[in-house]
């Protein structure tokens, strides 16, 4: 028996066994999400989260789009910029940051690396995932430093009451498998949910379209295999009707390739056999309890080891070593590890009031060594280095109006690390106005900070000691308004201004502050529920970047496209059949050389679609084609994406 089997029927035996408990299990709630874990309250709407940009992105939207990683899920969002680059990895943008700007959160728990600040979103399966809400603009304080771009914040699922369960299997080209189990029980005090999934892919396939290098010549794209293992838990206990107690834990293990640059040029990055391999653990305790007054308290502690193994060969993925020109060797250690604690008060029509603290350590430690390109010079690697964050915010809710509502917020933040301690503060003003009924107006302002990383800090060559916090004053407005015919028409204006901003220039080794960035845009969103069984979704992103430091000679920030178009709908059938389809269009995108001159990358449409059918109440059985047109397309300069791929599968739920 193979090893995904057995792991599979492991994942399988421990769903069933949770599924067949009796009545000695008790969920305190029956909604299937679990909320112990979150920062600020999103089970309703909040004043905090009307007053701001705020997307859903719920488990029957994943399902209709066949999404199965976190990058997948999100990718239409607008706003939202999803790009793979010279590292293989997606990477998640927002409104023109990056992804080590925005803030990650399982469950209440950082997932941004300890190292650079970012994060690999394909490590993240949605099979656990009850709800995904991505916050732009003015997020709350009460998240802490960090997030200037925005704050994903990922809300698992809980075991119901009663038994449930699912398998499911999926088979794609690119000899791709995936294959996906879930467990769970719950009644009055306790619940368990289980999950786990494996993923096998041996190669992705490049359009019929792409015009071969010398590099790569089409077909099975090189190095482009994946292996990815995951198991989640969590468990709820309510010993009493004020008193919530959760405890989650996941576990992964993943491996892949990351395909090379198909040209070298002046604007492609350097190239690279590359290969990485990932292992990485994760707990939290969360409790909330209700003093059974206006009083409110809830607390969290977490861990999260990461292990990362960075390989980089000879063009024959195989050899490497001191002497070896171009190769390289870096076994690494993340953890991240801290607590987090609130105190609610809530005054009923006098607003409610909540003030928090939360520490912080990280740690990382690397061995292993770099060959220069010629292999004249061996530099061997390491280090071990930490900071410490600390956190102290408040943050008030009100509604003084029948139809006003107003956020005011506040945090001080330390950062401690060898050389220096930084201290920085953020804000958060805002207000919401019901104008009429279905219209309502929203404004925010916020001042956000973002301290440097490890790598930003400490890597050898690229790191710089004497950088300062990113600085971030984030303003928006806008209008959601009700239409006739069952449609509702969302329109955000944003500006953003950003000092020292870190970022290594082109050309050079050492990441520097940028003494200026200016971002703005507009963000239109059109839903419509006028047919029962239809649902329809467009959205237009516009986004202007530029760089107005006085030591600079580029104006736009590269890889920011300037316009994203999303079409989408969903049309159920009568006979328990589904039909999803989306369009994506992207255009006006650039990179930059050493020398800051400047190309502009093909603009993109992708089209993607996907066919489900229920059968007997127990099986879903699903097909679907992504990249229907089978367009050869780039979001990263000469790091083509998939071509045409389709797909299809089967669920069981029990």
């Amino acid at each position: 028996m193979t090893r995904m089997k057995v792991y599979l029927l492991a994942v399988l035996s421990v769903g069933m066994l949770v599924s067949a408990g009796t009545g000695r299990l008790y969920a305190a709630t029956d909604d299937g999400v679990y909320r112990l874990g979150e920062v600020v309250v999103t089970g309703e709407e909040s004043e905090v989260e009307a007053v701001g940009t705020t997307h859903r992105v719920t488990t029957e939207e994943i399902e209709q789009r066949g999404a199965r990683t976190l990058n997948e899920a999100i990718n239409l969002l607008p706003g939202v910029n999803v790009r793979t680059g010279g590292d293989g990895t997606p990477r998640i943008d927002i409104r023109g940051f990056r992804t080590r700007h925005v803030k990650l959160l399982l469950n209440g728990t950082p997932y941004n690396g300890t190292y650079d600040g970012q994060f690999d979103p394909t490590l993240i399966p949605v099979e656990n995932i009850a709800e995904i809400v991505v916050t732009t603009g003015g997020s709350s304080v009460l998240y802490g430093s960090g997030g200037n771009a925005g704050v994903i914040n990922i809300i698992t699922k809980k075991g119901k009451r009663g038994a449930h369960g699912s398998a499911n299997v999926e088979l794609a080209e690119g000899d791709a498998q995936l294959l996906r189990a879930t467990g769970s029980y719950g009644a009055d005090k306790y619940d368990v949910f289980v999950s786990g999934s494996l993923y096998e892919q041996d190669y992705f396939e490049l359009s019929d379209h792409f015009s071969p290098t010398d590099l790569e010549d089409g077909g099975e794209r090189e190095n482009s295999d994946r292996d990815r293992d995951n198991l989640f838990a969590n468990i709820g206990f309510a010993p009493s009707d004020a008193t919530l107690i959760g405890l989650t834990a996941s576990y992964l293990k993943n491996e892949f390739g990351k395909p090379p640059v198909i040209v070298t040029d002046d604007f492609a990055p350097g190239l690279r056999y590359e290969r990485q391999e990932d292992e990485e653990f994760n707990i939290q305790l969360a409790l909330n309890h209700d003093f059974g007054g206006p009083l409110s308290f809830k607390s969290w502690a977490y861990f999260n080891n990461l292990n990362t193994l960075e390989n980089r060969y000879e063009d024959d993925y195989e050899t490497q070593g001191p002497g070896v020109g171009g190769t390289s060797r870096t076994d690494a250690q993340i953890q991240i590890s801290g607590v987090n604690a609130q105190l609610r008060c809530d005054m009923e029509r006098y607003g409610a009031a909540t003030v928090g603290f939360m520490y912080e350590n990280n740690d990382y430690e690397a061995d292993g060594f770099s060959v220069n390109r010629t292999g004249s010079r061996t530099t061997y690697l390491d280090v071990a280095d930490d900071f410490q964050l600390y956190a102290a915010t408040a943050e008030y809710e009100a509604s003084p109006l029948p139809k006003l509502g107003v956020v005011l917020g506040g945090g001080y933040h330390w950062q401690d690390r060898e050389e220096k301690n930084e201290e920085d503060y953020t804000y958060l003003i805002g207000l919401h106005y019901d104008l009429f009924d279905g219209t309502r107006l929203k404004a925010s302002h916020a001042r956000k900070v973002r301290f440097p990383t490890l790598r930003d800090l400490y890597e050898p060559g690229r790191g710089n000691t004497e950088l300062s916090a990113e600085e971030t004053w984030n303003t928006e407005a806008g209008i959601e308004q009700d239409l006739p015919a069952a449609t509702m028409v969302s329109v955000t204006g944003f500006y953003i201004d950003i000092e020292d901003f870190i970022q290594r220039p082109e050309g050079e080794e050492q990441v520097q502050n940028y003494e200026k960035y200016e971002f703005y845009g507009v963000e239109v969103t059109v839903e419509n529920r006028y047919f029962e069984r239809l649902f329809l979704r467009a959205s237009y992103s516009y986004l202007h970047t530029q760089d107005k430091s006085s030591n600079t000679d580029r104006d736009q920030i590269q890889n920011n496209p300037e316009h994203k178009v999303v079409l989408e709908a969903n049309y159920q059938l009568p006979w328990n059949m589904n039909v999803y389809g989306s369009v994506l269009w992207v255009t006006n995108f650039y990179t930059y050389d050493g020398d800051f001159n400047k190309k502009q990358l093909p603009d993109y449409l992708v089209c993607d679609m996907r066919i489900s059918k229920k059968v007997a109440d127990a099986l879903d059985l699903y097909f679907g084609i992504n990249n229907i047109f089978d367009e050869d397309y780039e979001t990263s300069y000469a790091i083509p994406h998939a071509g045409r791929t389709m797909y299809g599968g089967v669920t069981w739920k029990f």
